[in-house]
């Protein structure tokens, strides 16, 4: 049995999340279904990431076990060709036979996209959070390095039904601010794992603090409330995007 390695992208707009679910569409059932015209043989797909509805992915790593013969060339060119438009797989290759998405992935990297200008361009209203007018740069970047670090993100993390985490600390590496132009920048949010809608959550609330509804040293008072009714709105799905994972080497 070969462990094969996918390097996957995909639009999330029309799907709801990667993981398999009957209430509709997911990335994770699309591939396998054209995995399995294609290796004749069932196929189970493990991801690094279950990304949520909406949510777009730049660099997920998913990765499945298959006794066929294969020619990666050959092989990258037809699961492309059969493929839906919004899924492409950017690289395939034999990986080592422990290798896990999952439990290898050192750090993900989030990037959530804002548009601030005054009317939005269709263009944009499907991979943009359109939040017009002017925010503090300052004071959302200072709000940010509040929460850098090993945090219980308990007021980050929405209640989601039947999930229960065995612990609400999450370490965040980095959350950075970059201007693409002057009406458009995105956050850049590192971390080796994070709670349901926690990166959206954070954006959120930078959100709130870049337009004066939260103050930048409000941050400590509400990581250590635990309270989620306390901290800015979810950021919606559709600006966010799972840009790249790290492995060693």
């Amino acid at each position: 049995m070969k462990n094969i390695r996918l390097t996957i992208a995909y639009d999330g707009g029309r799907f709801l999340g990667w993981q398999k679910t009957i209430a509709g569409p997911s990335v994770q059932e699309s591939l396998e279904n054209i995995l399995k015209q294609i290796l004749q043989e069932e196929i189970a797909l493990q991801a690094a990431s279950r990304t949520d509805a909406g949510v777009h992915a730049h660099g997920q790593i998913a990765n499945f076990f298959t006794s066929a013969t294969l020619d990666l060339t050959k092989f990258l060119h037809s699961l492309n060709r059969m493929l839906p438009k919004d899924i492409a797989v950017l690289a395939a290759e034999v990986a080592p036979p422990r290798f896990h998405p999952t439990l290898d992935c050192l750090s993900k990297e989030y990037r959530y996209h804002i548009a601030t200008e005054a009317i939005h361009t269709p263009d944009k209203r499907y991979y943009t959070w359109h939040c017009p007018g002017d925010l503090d740069y300052e004071a959302m970047q200072k709000a940010a390095a509040h929460l850098i670090g090993r945090h219980d993100f308990s007021a980050f993390c929405n209640r989601k039904k039947n999930e229960v985490y065995d612990s609400h600390v999450r370490e965040v590496t980095e959350i950075s601010l970059h201007p693409q132009t002057s009406h458009q920048f995105y956050f850049k949010v590192c971390g080796h794992s994070f709670l349901y809608k926690m990166v959206r959550n954070i954006v959120g609330t930078l959100i709130y603090v870049g337009k004066g509804k939260l103050k930048e040293t409000d941050m400590p008072e509400l990581l250590f409330s635990g309270d989620r009714k306390k901290i800015g709105m979810t950021a919606p799905a559709h600006a966010l995007t799972l840009f790249k994972l790290y492995y060693p080497n």
